[in-house]
């Protein structure tokens, strides 16, 4: 296929927005399929250092940063254990969560496999 000189940048601009047509379709369907923070939630990793079941709250231990403390709700989503009771010290897991005035709301933890003989 041939092309004349002054088609070729049109071609490169629909190839591109087309592109980021597509991209921004899935970005709302990847929520939290990525392990980053975005503008709507933050992301950690850690070990879960305390359950309060009085105020339905964890205390992740990140390797590296401070320990974050987490409400938990019935909007937060599970992966790895159905609900907010089967949740124990020493779980790793994978946190998205936001920050609010009243404190941090979990919005999905997943609980990551056991590692060990």
């Amino acid at each position: 296929m041939k092309y004349h000189s002054r088609s070729k940048p049109v071609f490169v601009c629909l190839v591109f927005l087309s592109f980021l047509l597509m991209l921004s379709g899935l970005l709302p369907a990847a929520q939290f399929d990525e392990d980053v923070s975005s503008q709507d939630s933050l992301y950690i990793r850690g070990m879960i250092n305390t359950v309060s079941s009085g105020d339905r709250s964890i205390t992740i231990k990140q390797k590296k940063g401070p320990r974050i403390t987490v409400g938990v709700n019935s909007e937060t989503e599970f992966s790895g254990v159905k609900k907010f009771e089967d949740l124990q010290t020493n779980q790793m897991i994978k946190l998205w969560y936001r920050p609010e005035q009243g404190g941090n709301t979990a919005l999905k933890i997943v609980k990551l496999p056991d590692l060990g003989c």
